[in-house]
């Protein structure tokens, strides 16, 4: 079966804990369902006038791959795209 890729750029509600510094998404609600995540595979961040968009590649409980953003200065989350198998 071949994977499937879709770009989302949707604003999603997540929640995080914030600890030394570091955010770390915990849950994600999408299209009114929730996705646990279970391993966070990679984070980096790019700058963006004053704020920082911190990017998370994470991998769900309920299957699949999916890249998050969340802005530091307008404090949004965003489901940039995703990858099902």
């Amino acid at each position: 079966m071949e994977a499937m890729y879709q770009e989302v750029k949707e604003k999603i509600k997540v929640m995080a804990v914030f600890d030394g510094g570091k955010v770390v998404p915990k849950v994600f609600k999408w299209s009114g369902r929730d996705y646990k995540v279970s391993n966070i595979n990679i984070v980096y961040e790019e700058h963006e006038g004053k704020a920082v968009n911190y990017f998370f590649s994470v991998t769900c409980a309920r299957g699949g791959v999916f890249k998050l953003k969340y802005n530091d200065i307008k404090l949004i989350w965003v489901l940039e795209e995703y990858w099902l198998e």
